[in-house]
């Protein structure tokens, strides 16, 4: 009875041990969560607002546009890494497109 005893408690701790293990790991993925959520939206914010710039000075590009449409649903989906990776794009190809407008317009010389 005593083995059967001391079995009991061993395996009891070995369960509230899997448990702590277990909590501590959801714990991390939900913080994990909630900071690509928060980096998802400060890209979000920052790629809406090259493509508005863009947009002041007729220089978006299409494929900027077409790369914030995919964040904002990625992010709608819960997809906070690829929100953030398709925010990053669109907001480079607003901010070419705006660079853009500093070179001369192209020439073709006969």
């Amino acid at each position: 009875m005593r083995v059967f005893h001391c079995f009991t408690i061993t395996l009891k701790a070995m369960l509230w041990a899997v448990l702590a293990i277990t909590g501590t790991a959801l714990a991390s993925q939900a913080l994990e969560q909630r900071s690509l959520r928060a980096e998802a939206v400060k890209s979000l914010k920052a790629a809406s607002l090259a493509i508005e710039a863009a947009e002041r000075r007729n220089a978006l590009w299409i494929p900027a546009r077409e790369a914030a449409n995919n964040a904002r649903a990625a992010f709608e989906r819960g997809d906070y890494e690829l929100a953030i990776s398709q925010a990053r794009t669109a907001r480079r190809f607003a901010e070419l497109g705006i660079r853009q407008l500093d070179f001369p317009p192209y020439r073709h010389f006969e």
